[in-house]
């Protein structure tokens, strides 16, 4: 996976250099950026001069979190250059995912500390394979543009699952289609009654990374392509 005080409330430019008003959000709780959140996979970074930058916590019924008070800041940190797929804002906050060699976490930072991620526009860059945990995705030149085909599990690394047989899988195959920095990707067999009912992927390249959010309609329970991949091998 997103979203600047300048703020993302007004017009964001994204990476794909178009730009668009983000989605006021009321809701305290960030879990991370999502599918609906917006119209695009929207990738920031963090501003060199901006620092140690803390996520802020969630907020609740007896607090006004997350906002600039001590008693809201988290731990957790990011530092210039991290990269952030960018969600909904509250105030002066955006909801970000950042991946961790762990895994993603989901978080309210700044939205003054962060500006857009420079995009890889050139298609070519986005051939290859790739990967994270649990998932891969491979990205070829096809007929002038790209097609791209992934597989993706839940479960495979729990060993009780394994052994159970529960492991969920899923898998999509297609035509990408490519403009300013972004692609997409549609099941052909889609309903256009339900558009939300079948496969929908969004990518990003932004740095040496691929990003990617899609509907959680491309597989069995919990399984999910979303994240953030680098190319095999490295």
């Amino acid at each position: 996976m997103r979203r600047l005080a300048f703020v993302l409330g007004a017009a964001f430019s994204l990476i794909g250099g178009a730009s668009f008003a983000a989605p006021a959000s009321e809701d305290r709780f960030c879990s991370g950026a999502s599918f609906s959140d917006t119209p695009a996979l929207n990738v920031g970074r963090i501003k060199a001069d901006a620092g140690k930058v803390n996520f802020r916590k969630n907020g609740d019924a007896a607090n006004a979190c997350p906002s600039t008070g001590a008693d809201c800041q988290e731990k957790a940190y990011l530092v210039p250059g991290d990269l952030v797929v960018l969600g909904v804002t509250k105030g002066d906050f955006v909801c970000v995912d950042y991946e961790t060699a762990k895994g993603s976490r989901g978080g309210w930072l700044p939205a003054s500390a962060i500006e857009p991620a420079p995009a890889a526009t050139d298609p070519t860059s986005w051939a290859g394979k790739w990967k994270r945990i649990e998932a891969n995705i491979s990205i070829e030149t096809a007929g002038g543009g790209l097609k791209a085909e992934g597989s993706a599990s839940f479960g495979s690394l729990d060993p009780d699952r394994v052994k159970r047989g529960a492991v969920n899988s899923g898998e999509f195959s297609g035509p990408l289609l490519v403009k300013g920095g972004q692609a997409v990707f549609t099941d052909k067999d889609a309903d256009p009654k339900e558009p939300d009912a079948s496969c929908r992927l969004r990518m990003a390249r932004a740095g040496e990374v691929l990003f990617v959010q899609d509907n959680m309609q491309c597989g069995g329970l919990n399984v999910s392509f979303s994240g953030l991949y680098r190319r095999a091998g490295k």
